[in-house]
C-alpha cells in the first residue's frame, strides 16, 4: 500500500537557531541528562556494557535497572570516573530479554537506555515474517507479516502484537488502538494531540493519534519512536478532507484493515517530511496532520520529529535500510516463511553484492517499460503492502466480484517488464498473470498466488500523469532477496545515495 501524494515535498530543511530580546537573563534551563550509547541497542547474553551519563548541570546521577541484569558501579566510588555503570546481562537467555537503565539526577532530570538480550548466536537484526493469511477472519492473500513488541516509553511494560503487515510501500508503524499498552501522546507547542489522516492509493484512510513508543523488533530498538495508534479519537469527527477523498473508506478494525497494523519500511525516514513542517507563507497540507480541539479537527504543521518515522532510522546500527526475503511460489502455495533484515551492508548477514542497483526519483519512482502495451509507465514503485502486480492494461478482463480488484484473463497472459532507475540502469523480467477467480476458488487453504494481477486506472501514461505506475506487489517479492535504502542514511560503500534498490534471485538464510 502506498499512500497518497498529496504533493510530496523531498528537499532538506535549514534549521536556524537565533538569539531574540523579551528573555531573562536568570532564567534557570532545566537540566538534561544524556547517556553514551544514545540509541538503544542488542547485547548477547553473558556480555557487559559501559554506560556514561553527562548531566548539563554537572551534577551527578542515580542509576537503575529494570528488566533483566543488574548494574555494577551504579553509585559513585573514590577514585570512580563520574556517571558511569556498567550493565551486566544474564548470563543465558533462552529468549529475547528486555532491561531498561535509567541515569536520574537529584533535580529529577532523566534518562533512559532500552536494551535487549539476546541468546549466543543470533542475530538482532533478522525478523521472521510470513505469508500465512493474516490474523483477520477474512484471509489475506499475498500479504507478509511479522510481530513487533511496543512498550510504554522508558519501560519493560510491552505487549507483542502479531499479524503486522510488512509494507515496503509506507513509512512509519501503524497499529489498532485496541492492541496497545499505555503510551503517551504527541502535542503541538500548545498542548493539543497530534492526530493524522494516513490515506491509501487504493482510496482507503487509516485515522488516529500519533504516539511515543519504545518498539522492540528482535534485537532492535526505536526508543521514544513516534507511531499512529488507528482508531477514531472519541467525541472528534473525522476531518471532512480526510474522509471525502478516502472513498473506500476508514479502515479501523481488524477485519477492515486485515492486520493488526503495518510495519511501514519505505525508503523516506518520515511519512510526509518537509511538505509536513511549518514554513514562511505555508499551509498544512489537508489529509495529512491534524490537532483536535471542542470537538473539531484543524490540519497542522508537524515537525520531522513529531512525524511518524521509519523504525529503522531510529536504530543505533541497521539504520540504513532494510531486506526483505521471501520463498519462491509457482502458482499457489500455503504458509510461507521469510525473513526482515535490518541493515544493508552493515553486518554479515545483509551485504550486497554485484546486483544491479536502481535509483529512485524524487518521488520514490523508477520507470517500467511495459513491452505488451508499449507504455512507458514513469511512477513505478516497490510495494509488499500491495498483494498483487497492479499495472494499466484496459485489454485485460477485470474480475466480476467478489474479486473485482484483480485481472480475470481467459488464459494466462505473458508479461515483459524492463525496470530503468534513474541511474539507467535496467533489468528485464518476465511475469504471468492469471486469472484470479480460479487461483482464488481453487486453491482452498493457500494464501501465497505467484501470478495474481490487477488493473491501476486506465488509458495511457503521459508526461507522469494518469496511468503511470507499475507496482510490484507481494508476488514479485517470491524467490526474492531485495534491498531498499533509506533517504538521507548512510548507504552501504561503493553504492549510490540513498535511497535505491536492488535485488537477487536467491533465498538464503541470513
Amino acid at each position: 500500500m502506498r499512500r497518497v501524494a498529496f504533493g510530496i515535498i523531498l528537499v532538506s530543511l535549514a534549521l536556524a537557531a537565533g538569539c531574540g530580546g523579551g528573555g531573562s537573563a536568570s532564567s534557570k534551563v532545566p537540566a538534561t541528562v544524556t547517556l553514551t550509547p544514545s540509541v538503544g541497542r542488542s547485547i548477547n547474553a553473558g556480555s557487559t556494557l559501559t554506560i556514561n551519563a553527562a548531566a548539563s548541570d554537572g551534577s551527578l546521577v542515580t542509576w537503575t535497572v529494570s528488566g533483566a541484569g543488574t548494574l555494577a558501579n551504579a553509585t559513585q566510588l573514590p577514585n570512580q570516573p563520574p556517571n558511569v555503570a556498567t550493565y551486566l546481562a544474564p548470563s543465558f537467555t533462552g529468549q529475547n530479554a528486555y532491561a531498561v537503565v535509567t541515569a536520574t539526577t537529584a533535580s529529577g532530570a532523566s534518562a533512559y537506555l532500552p536494551l535487549t538480550v539476546v541468546p549466543f548466536n543470533v542475530f538482532g537484526n533478522v525478523q521472521g515474517v510470513s505469508v500465512d493469511g493474516g490474523p483477520s477472519s477474512h484471509s489475506y492473500p499475498n500479504a507478509a507479516f511479522t510481530s513487533v513488541d511496543v512498550c510504554t516509553t522508558g519501560s519493560t511494560n510491552c505487549k507483542t502484537i502479531n499479524g503486522i503487515l510488512v509494507d515496503t510501500g509506507t513509512v512509519g508503524l501503524r497499529i489498532l488502538a485496541s492492541a496497545l499498552p499505555t503510551l503517551t501522546p504527541v502535542k503541538d507547542s500548545s498542548g493539543d494531540i497530534l492526530n493524522e489522516c494516513f490515506q491509501f492509493e487504493d482510496q482507503s484512510y487509516i485515522w488516529g493519534q500519533v504516539e511515543l513508543a519504545d518498539v522492540r523488533i528482535n534485537g532492535e530498538i526505536a526508543a521514544s519512536l513516534p507511531i499512529q495508534a488507528i482508531a477514531d479519537p472519541s467525541g472528534y469527527s473525522i476531518p471532512s478532507d480526510c474522509a471525502a477523498t478516502g472513498t473506500e473508506g476508514d479502515k479501523d478494525s481488524l477485519d477492515a484493515l486485515g492486520a493488526n497494523g503495518i510495519l511501514g519500511i519505505g525508503v523516506e525516514p518520515q511519512d510526509c517530511g518537509a511538505a509536513c513542517v511549518a514554513a514562511a507563507g505555508a499551509t498544512p497540507p489537508g489529509a495529512a496532520y491534524y490537532t483536535c480541539t471542542g470537538g473539531s479537527c484543524t490540519a497542522a504543521f508537524a515537525s520531522l520529529a513529531q512525524q511518524v518515522n521509519h523504525p529503522a532510522t531510529f536504530f543505533g546500527i541497521d539504520n540504513n535500510g532494510t531486506v526483505l526475503q521471501l520463498p519462491s511460489v509457482s502458482g499457489s502455495a500455503g504458509n510461507l516463511t521469510g525473513f526482515l533484515t535490518f541493515g544493508v551492508g552493515t553486518q554479515s548477514n545483509n551485504q550486497i553484492g554485484t546486483q544491479t542497483i536502481f535509483t529512485l526519483d524524487a518521488n520514490d519512482n523508477f520507470t517500467v517499460k511495459l513491452s505488451e502495451t508499449g507504455q512507458t509507465l514513469t511512477s513505478s514503485f516497490l510495494d509488499s503492502g500491495s498483494n498483487a502486480f497492479f499495472f494499466p492494461d484496459d485489454a485485460i478482463t477485470t474480475c466480476a466480484s467478489p474479486y473485482a480488484l484483480f485481472f480475470c484473463p481467459a488464459a494466462p497472459i505473458s508479461l515483459t517488464v524492463t525496470s530503468i532507475g534513474v541511474n539507467k540502469s535496467q533489468d528485464t523480467n518476465y511475469f504471468t498473470i492469471d486469472n484470479a477467480s480460479d487461483l482464488l476458488t481453487n486453491n482452498p487453504g493457500d494464501v501465497a498466488f505467484s501470478g495474481l494481477g490487477g488493473p491501476n486506472g486506465t488509458g495511457l501514461c503521459s508526461d507522469g500523469t494518469g496511468a503511470c505506475s507499475f507496482i510490484f506487489g507481494v508476488p514479485f517479492f517470491y524467490g526474492r532477496t531485495i534491498f531498499t535504502t533509506v533517504r538521507g542514511q548512510s548507504p552501504p560503500i561503493n553504492t549510490p545515495a540513498a535511497p535505491w534498490w536492488a535485488y537477487t534471485t536467491s533465498f538464503p538464510a541470513p
